[in-house]
Formats: C-alpha cells, sequence, structure tokens
C-alpha cells in the first residue's frame, strides 16, 4: 500500500508477492477465511478487506457473492491478486492504499483488518487515528474487526534461523529468520528467502525486513472504544472465546444505529 495513493516506493511484501499463498499463506493455522466468510455473510452489505494482500481471503470473499472491494500497499501484492483472481473468473475490486491514511469516502458494512494488520501500525497513536477514520467509514450499525497476534514474550537471536522448507511451484521455497525486541516494545523481523528448483538449484534469493507492535486484546478493545465503537466480542484462534494458549485474538466493535 502507499500512504501518498501512486508512490512507488517499495515496501517490505513488495518483495513476497508471487511466494506470499506459499509462505504466509500456509503458516495461518487456523480457518481464518472461514470465519471472515461467515462474518461477511452473516452481515450483508458492502465489506471493506484492507490489507488485502494476494487475495487469500478476498477470492473467498467474492467466490461466496460477498460485496468486497480490497486495499493493500503492494501493487505488486495486488497485481498478483489479479492474477489468482482470473482463475476462478473473477475480477476483484481492489485499490492500492496505506491503512494509515485511508483515502475512502465510501460506506461499508463491515471493515476488516485480518491477520495481524494493525500490528504494522507500530505507534499506538497512528493506530488510533487510523481506527478513527475507518470508523468513520462505516454505515450506523456496521462492524470493524481488528485482528492480531496475542503479545508473547520475545527473545532476541542474533542469527537468522530456518523456519521452513516448503515445496513451491514444482521447486522448493526456504526461510529464514531473524527476530530483534526492541526497547520501545516493538519487533524487528528479517527474513531471509531462497527460491530453489526441483534440483535444489537457486533460482532467486530476496528478503523482508519490518517492524510490527504487538497489540493485546485490551489495546484492540481501547483503540475501538476511542473511535466510539462499541466492543461486541472478542474472538481467540477464530473459534473461541477462551484465551488460553490462543495465537490470534479477533475483535470485533460495532457503530451505534
Amino acid at each position: 500500500m502507499s500512504a501518498n495513493h501512486g508512490s512507488t516506493r517499495p515496501w517490505s511484501y513488495d518483495a513476497i508477492a508471487d511466494v506470499y499463498a506459499t509462505d504466509m499463506g500456509q503458516s495461518m493455522p487456523f480457518d481464518d477465511v472461514g470465519w471472515y466468510r461467515a462474518l461477511c455473510l452473516r452481515e450483508g452489505g458492502r465489506a471493506l478487506e484492507l490489507g488485502c494482500g494476494t487475495g487469500r481471503i478476498l477470492i473467498e470473499l467474492l467466490r461466496a457473492g460477498v460485496d468486497v472491494i480490497g486495499a493493500d500497499r503492494s501493487l505488486p501484492m495486488l497485481m498478483r491478486l489479479r492474477h489468482d483472481a482470473t482463475e476462478h473468473a473473477l475480477s476483484p475490486n481492489v485499490l492500492q492504499m496505506d491503512i494509515a491514511a485511508p483515502g475512502l469516502s465510501a460506506r461499508f458494512r463491515a471493515v476488516l483488518l485480518p491477520y495481524s494488520l494493525i500490528t504494522y501500525l507500530r505507534d499506538p497513536a497512528v493506530a488510533q487515528h487510523c481506527v478513527g477514520a475507518l470508523a468513520a467509514l462505516l454505515e450506523p450499525d456496521g462492524c470493524l474487526v481488528l485482528d492480531a497476534f496475542v503479545p508473547q514474550q520475545v527473545t532476541s537471536f542474533a542469527d537468522f534461523r530456518r523456519d521452513y522448507r516448503r515445496v513451491h511451484e514444482g521447486g522448493f521455497l526456504e526461510r529464514h529468520k531473524r527476530i530483534t525486541a526492541n526497547t520501545d516494545g516493538t519487533n524487528r523481523i528479517e527474513r531471509r528467502y531462497t527460491l530453489l528448483d526441483a534440483n535444489d538449484r537457486v533460482i532467486s534469493e530476496f528478503e523482508t525486513d519490518e517492524t510490527i507492535r504487538p497489540y493485546s486484546a485490551n489495546d484492540l478493545c481501547r483503540l475501538a472504544q476511542s473511535a466510539n465503537l462499541v466492543v461486541e466480542s472478542v474472538t481467540h484462534d477464530y473459534n473461541t472465546t477462551a484465551d488460553t494458549l490462543s495465537r490470534f485474538a479477533t475483535l470485533l466493535a460495532r457503530k451505534p444505529a
């Protein structure tokens, strides 16, 4: 996404657009797609998915008949989304936009920030401003969904450690990661990728470098309440209200009718 609406300034996820489905997509262990699909079908009306990436959720919403618009900062991710959507004879309505400065005037029944998207707004003041701006896009009685990793104790390590080796388009994708826990409460995550063919010959190597801020379920509640939204529920790992050893917290907050 681009805060300047058309800026070509690259960012971390530009580099992984063509491997995202194998990388981040396969790293989601829960059926968040089913959760969001059920929510949108229940709510009805138009939905907005921010951070839609290559369409892991958006395409499935469209296939289910949801009237949804997608937005992402990364143009390469959106280009891959459009390509993958053609396999289902879909033409998604998407735009390049930075969630830190949502420049929309339409109204939506549901606004979605899946897969811990809010954590990329590492300045709490910016996150609060963003949630306020998104709340203004809601129809009366519409809902905003904020999703975040449950904060965990993070230990820094200086070496790059292997995360996985996965089959990818007839070859393999390997990822190594290094994490730095910063003194301000944010975490820097550096990832190194190696794309290999079926004979383990290196095709390409690339990397990402991003800093995120963990937000607890209580933090998400405060962000929603600061935008005058009413907290309706907090779901853990997309299927329970219990938070014991959960990995994700998903808050649903509603605009007063």
